[in-house]
């Protein structure tokens, strides 16, 4: 029994040397394995024009002006000076987007439910507007058509 015994000790010893000598190849090939990030970005203001000429914010606006209309035939001035200045600052916002002085939230909630969508078709990882830094290696590609095509879905 104790012949047993030694083989078993011996067959552990060997595979467990046998793993030693493995491992660090293996996680020396784990890191020299490129991980390609594939960046999506887009050009603010074409995607801010599209958005405003988009179907879903023509019939926004639409509604809108039809509750004006609504307010100034039952002569709701009040109502017709508030719906005025929401069309001001909607207006100012537009040109503050354009310019890049301010976010584009309700854009990005307008693409809400197609952000997976969008990155599939694109076949990116990440979208972002204006990337600060990527590590080489990175790709860059305009997803710009792909959210401009998704922003009109339905319009």
């Amino acid at each position: 029994m104790s012949i047993h015994r030694i083989r078993a000790v011996a067959i552990g010893a060997a595979a467990l040397a046998a793993g030693l000598i493995w491992a660090p190849s293996a996680a020396r090939a784990q890191t020299d394995v490129e991980n390609k990030l594939t960046v999506g970005i887009f050009n603010r203001p074409y995607l801010v024009q599209a958005f405003y000429h988009s179907a879903a914010w023509k019939a926004k606006l639409q509604e809108l002006m039809n509750d004006r209309n609504d307010a100034a035939l039952a002569s709701d001035s009040l109502k017709v000076e508030q719906i005025d200045k929401q069309l001001m600052a909607m207006q100012t916002l537009a040109q503050q987007q354009l310019a890049g002085t301010a976010p584009l939230t309700n854009i990005y909630d307008a693409l809400q439910g197609e952000w997976p969508a969008i990155a599939k078709e694109a076949g990116v990882d990440v979208i972002v507007e204006p990337p600060l830094y990527l590590v080489p290696g990175s790709v860059l590609v305009d997803v710009t058509p792909v959210m401009v095509r998704h922003l009109n879905k339905g319009g």
